[in-house]
């Protein structure tokens, strides 16, 4: 692509329609996955104005926010649930490389098992991820590897969720080039700290990046640029934005961006996000109620009517009389009278039921069972079978996006024609010596000679290899073919007594 010295904002600005559609409610599954508070500074997109509600009255209920992060902490269990796996990486040209590179994925000492689990929680929350290798470059021109990592010129992997990337362009389901915009603090000592704006496009040739210092409105969205001492600039026609320095050539031959994008039946964001919307309102209402005792009330007196009907009170005109909690009219006795809790059961009903549908949805063990049976063995296993379930199909995206981005860093290392391959995330058990065990006894109690003698050969093969591969989950695609290969010659044993294995 051509790069220009400068675009104008409004199309630096330009969306993708999916974007555009989508950006609101990602947004707004940023701050209820977030909490804290952001959500509390955004807390009227959640918490509206009642009809009639004076405004004391709608900030006194917001001050009185109250809020447990339940999607949030469960998206967050999920995603590091999906670490107890085991990733392979084979076909690899360096080992010594990848050794290291795995412990160290983006230069600051991110681990592998971070990585995933970071990819995982925004593909969760986002739907889509986009993983960028880069490679720093030189002054000058390294001559070995050795040199190159004095130098820290390695590859690392970046991380930006869906609301990172506004605009892309792809052909024939691939990824032809994407834009990302950023903001970012900068902090001048003479002027204190500022905002820039950054825009990156990286296409199959290059990196370019275009920024300027700018004002945000209270929304964060941009309302004029500023130069470096913080001070409107002045545009002869519509605001433009520079290049910041020439566009680098990345030398990846294709594009350094790999994507993983889940489709709408796995993306648990969405699926839950309102029920995470739903806990909130209950729970503000619930404290709301609660303290509901200690409001403050107003009111207005009823003036005795007389010949003038349209004079019936002072001060509202036309208006018709206020009523409601905010309102107490005065009569002729008056007295306080505490709010009954009968509603209170409810709302704690209301908000136990969302947030064990939250759970549910997510598929995070112990949402599952009924409460009659919650105490049963048998349940709970079925209930976390199919948290594994879910995991793993997880798992097979993951592992195809690593191995997507890991090839692209084999590209960067200059191992273009690399075959390198990503296997494992398939199998997440809790108790690992119990359920080995427990399968090899299994396997004992079964007489391969007699099965042999009743099934056809290929059969027979056929029920073997499936029996072999429950106990090869989390192994490389070359373990599992040795073992394949070495149970194809091995001898049928002849039964032994029963007797079983314990740990």
């Amino acid at each position: 692509m051509e790069y220009p010295p400068k675009i104008l904002l409004k199309q630096l600005l330009a969306e993708h329609p999916a974007y555009s559609a989508m950006k609101p409610h990602l947004e707004r599954i940023s701050l209820l996955t977030e909490g804290g508070w952001r959500l509390r500074d955004k807390l009227s997109l959640f918490i509206e104005q009642r009809p009639g509600e004076e405004d004391p009255i709608y900030e006194a209920r917001l001050k009185k926010f109250a809020y447990s992060n339940t999607l949030g902490s469960n998206l967050s269990q999920l995603a590091s649930k999906i670490t107890s796996g085991t990733i392979h990486v084979s076909n690899a040209a360096s080992e010594d490389f990848w050794e290291k590179f795995r412990e160290d994925t983006d230069g600051q000492g991110r681990t592998e098992i971070q990585l995933v689990e970071r990819i995982f929680a925004e593909a969760l929350k986002f739907k889509t991820v986009f993983l960028h290798v880069d490679k720093p470059q030189a002054a000058v021109a390294p001559n070995s590897r050795a040199e190159e990592e004095q130098l820290g010129l390695r590859p690392k992997i970046v991380v930006y969720s869906a609301l990172q990337v506004p605009l892309w362009s792809e052909s024939n389901g691939q990824v032809d080039w994407i834009k990302v915009f950023q903001i970012v603090d900068v902090i001048n000592p003479l002027t204190g700290p500022m905002k820039m704006a950054r825009w990156t496009f990286i296409d199959k040739q290059s990196i370019a990046r275009y920024e300027a210092f700018v004002k945000l409105d209270r929304k964060g969205h941009i309302l004029e640029l500023l130069d470096k001492n913080g001070n409107p600039l002045v545009h002869e026609s519509e605001p433009a934005v520079p290049l910041a320095g020439n566009p680098v050539a990345h030398g990846f031959g294709a594009l350094p961006v790999a994507r993983l994008e889940l489709d709408e039946s796995q993306w648990s964001g969405n699926q839950a996000y309102a029920k995470g919307e739903e806990c909130l309102r209950l729970e503000c209402h619930r404290y709301d109620l609660l303290t509901a005792a200690y409001l403050q009330r107003t009111y207005k007196p009823i003036q005795t009517p007389d010949s003038d009907l349209g004079d019936t009170f002072v001060g509202d005109g036309d208006k018709p009389l206020p009523t409601g909690l905010q309102f107490v009219l005065q009569v002729d006795k008056f007295e306080w009278s505490e709010p009954k809790g009968d509603i209170l059961v409810h709302v704690d009903k209301a908000l136990t039921q969302a947030e064990k549908q939250i759970r549910a949805i997510l598929g995070v063990g112990g949402a599952y069972v009924q409460e009659a049976i919650e105490a049963s063995g048998v349940s709970k296993e079925m209930d976390f079978q199919i948290e594994n379930d879910r995991l793993k199909s997880y798992g097979h995206i993951l592992t195809d996006a690593l191995q997507d981005t890991y090839q692209l860093v084999e590209r960067a290392e200059g191992n273009s024609g690399s075959t390198l391959a990503v296997s494992g995330l398939d199998d997440f058990g809790g108790d690992r010596l119990t359920d080995l065990i427990e399968a090899l006894n299994m396997l004992l109690g079964i007489d391969m000679a007699r099965l042999q003698a009743v099934l056809t050969p290929t059969l027979f093969i056929l029920v073997r290899e499936r029996l072999l591969s429950l106990l090869m989950s989390n192994l490389t695609p070359e373990q599992k073919q040795i073992i394949l290969d070495e149970a194809a010659v091995a001898k049928v044993p002849e039964p032994l007594e029963s007797q079983a294995i314990t740990a």
